[in-house]
């Protein structure tokens, strides 16, 4: 079979995978759809293969459908955890050298607040807004038996931010009690984590990681190797190998998450020049 010939069958795949997960009825789709085909022009058969496995597991979340999850986790917040409850403080999940940087935990905890004002059952509860660790500090924050603290993002890989924002919040004296985590999607382990430490959450969906937890052996060493050789295309990736913390994610939500595999948000280069990638994050 020719080069050609691939490439249509490819193209066709993929617009398939699109239409039958409904991204062509996200905006801009033409777009992503181009890019794919452009990248899988400069990949080997056996890396367009991998590609294709890996689409037809991607989450693609249109604004929508964000803004929709979001009002969702907010009224299964207010049923499970809202009990007594009058004043809320939301926080961005974030490092603390993060904290003067706008981040996706930012974004969410704005949305959060805008959304408030549409669900009848917070119309007697307060929100406030933190955005530094000084404000969640002993010193400043003293949670009442009324008062709760969300922690938010939209999301959660390995932890390792999250292990960051709690190592902070341990430090503040803020006991498992009082905070609760809040979170559109995360990684399988760390939801299970979290609840074999009684950690309270509220959670849109889990993700397994894209290629370790759906191979197994020979296949899945040559699945990784698959995949290091197509990332060997993206300049200026070492930090973000198999997604950032190597969460091996496969979503894109508002902007794609950098735990997500690189080749599907990252520019990457053939021959010198750079091409965006599919669901590009910049």
């Amino acid at each position: 079979m020719s080069k050609t010939k691939v490439e249509l069958n490819t193209i066709l795949k993929l617009f398939e995978i699109f239409t039958n997960k409904k991204w062509v009825e996200i905006d801009g789709y033409e777009e992503s759809l181009s890019r794919f085909g452009e990248l899988i022009d400069n990949l080997k058969s056996e890396q367009i293969e991998l590609i294709i496995e890996l689409t037809e597991r991607y989450r693609w979340f249109s604004l929508n459908e964000y803004h929709s999850q979001l009002r969702q986790l907010l009224k299964a917040f207010f049923k499970t955890y809202m009990s007594n409850i009058e004043k809320v403080y939301l926080f961005p999940i974030i490092k603390p050298e993060d904290e003067l940087n706008t981040k996706s935990g930012h974004a969410v905890m704005y949305m959060l607040d805008a959304i408030k004002p549409s669900l009848s059952e917070f119309n007697e509860v307060e929100f406030v807004k933190l955005n530094s660790f000084e404000d969640i500090s002993s010193k400043k924050l003293q949670l009442k038996e009324n008062e709760t603290l969300l922690l938010v993002d939209d999301y959660i890989g390995s932890g390792g931010t999250l292990t960051s924002t709690l190592d902070k919040i341990k430090e503040n004296d803020i006991i498992k009690n009082n905070f609760v985590i809040l979170t559109v999607m995360i990684q399988e382990e760390t939801k299970n984590v979290l609840d074999q430490n009684g950690v309270k959450n509220i959670i849109g969906e889990t993700t397994k990681k894209g290629i370790t937890n759906f191979y197994e052996g020979k296949d899945l060493e040559s699945k990784e190797k698959i995949m290091a050789e197509i990332e060997s295309l993206i300049p200026k990736v070492k930090n973000y190998r198999f997604g950032f913390e190597k969460s091996e994610a496969l979503v894109t939500m508002v902007k794609t998450p950098n735990n997500t595999f690189p080749i599907f948000w990252k520019d990457f280069q053939k021959k010198g020049e750079l091409l965006k990638a599919p669901f590009a994050r910049y």
